[in-house]
C-alpha cells in the first residue's frame, strides 16, 4: 500500500432534540426507556463504539421515524461504521425538520463523500456553503472532498477558511495536516501538528497521525513514543513495521 493511499485512508477514518407530538401519549415508563436508550447511544458514539451506537439509534428511530435528530445520529454512525450507502438512503428517505435542514445537508454531503461520490459531495456542500457561509464544518468537509479530487489548492483554501471560523479546532487541524501530507509535504504536516496548541495535541487522533508522519519519515523513536501514549505495545510495533516499509518506498 502506497504512502498516499495510507494517508487517504486516514482522512476517511477521520472522514449534531426534536420530540414528535405523538410522544406525549407514551407512558412514563416508555419515556424512561427512550431516555435511557438515547443516553446509551450517545455514550457509545462518544467512546467510539459505533456499531453499538447504530443498534441503539436504530431502536430509537424505529420508535419515532419523524425525529430528524435521530435520523441524523443514525446516519452519522452508519457512516462511521463504513455503511455510507445505508446512511445516504436513510437521509434521502425523509424530509428534515426545518431546524435540522442544514445539518442534514452537511451529513448527506459527508455520506456521499464516504461512499466515493466526490463530485456529488462537493455539489451538496457548496449548496450548503451558499446558505451558511459561516459554518466551519462545511469548509472542513469541502477540504476533505477536494483532497479526494486531488484539488489541493482548493482544499487548502477550504481548510484555511475553516480554521478562520474555528481557530485551533483539532478536527480541522487534523484533516489539514493529512491534506498537506497527501500533497507530498511530510515535513509541513509534521510541523503543523507538532506546533499545534497543547489542547489540540491532546487529541489521540492527532497524536497518532503525527506518529505516522514521523514513522514514514524514518524517525521511529518519535513514532514509537507517540504510539505508546494511546496504543498497546503489539499495535505500536505493527505500526512501526508498516511505517518502515512505507518509508522505504
Amino acid at each position: 500500500m502506497s504512502v498516499k493511499r495510507i494517508i487517504r485512508c486516514s482522512i476517511f477514518v477521520l472522514l449534531a432534540l426534536g420530540v414528535a407530538a405523538c410522544e406525549a401519549e407514551i407512558t412514563d415508563n416508555s419515556k424512561a426507556i427512550v431516555d435511557t436508550l438515547r443516553q446509551t447511544a450517545a455514550q457509545a458514539e462518544l467512546t467510539g463504539d459505533y456499531n453499538s451506537a447504530v443498534t441503539h439509534y436504530k431502536n430509537l428511530y424505529a420508535r419515532n421515524p419523524v425525529d430528524t435528530e435521530l435520523r441524523l445520529a443514525l446516519a452519522r454512525n452508519l457512516r462511521y461504521t463504513g455503511a455510507a450507502k445505508g446512511a445516504i438512503e436513510l437521509l434521502q428517505s425523509g424530509k428534515p425538520d426545518s431546524r435540522y435542514e442544514m445539518a442534514q445537508k452537511i451529513e448527506l454531503g459527508k455520506a456521499m463523500l464516504a461512499a466515493g461520490h466526490t463530485e456529488t459531495a462537493i455539489h451538496i456542500l457548496k449548496e450548503a456553503e451558499i446558505k451558511n457561509p459561516k459554518n466551519w464544518e462545511i469548509y472542513s468537509a469541502l477540504g476533505v472532498a477536494y483532497d479526494m479530487a486531488e484539488n489541493f489548492v482548493a482544499s487548502r483554501t477550504a481548510y484555511e477558511t475553516a480554521m478562520g471560523l474555528s481557530d485551533n479546532n483539532p478536527a480541522i487541524l487534523n484533516n489539514f495536516a493529512l491534506s498537506v501530507a497527501l500533497n507530498g509535504d511530510l515535513d509541513g504536516a509534521i510541523e503543523m501538528l507538532k506546533n499545534a496548541p497543547r489542547m489540540a495535541r491532546h487529541t489521540a487522533q492527532i497524536r497518532q497521525n503525527l506518529a505516522m508522519f514521523y514513522g514514514i519519515k524514518g524517525d521511529l523513536e518519535s513514532a514509537q513514543a507517540l504510539g505508546r501514549m494511546d496504543l498497546d505495545e503489539e499495535t505500536v510495533q505493527k505500526n512501526l513495521l508498516i511505517y518502515s516499509q512505507l518509508g522505504r518506498q
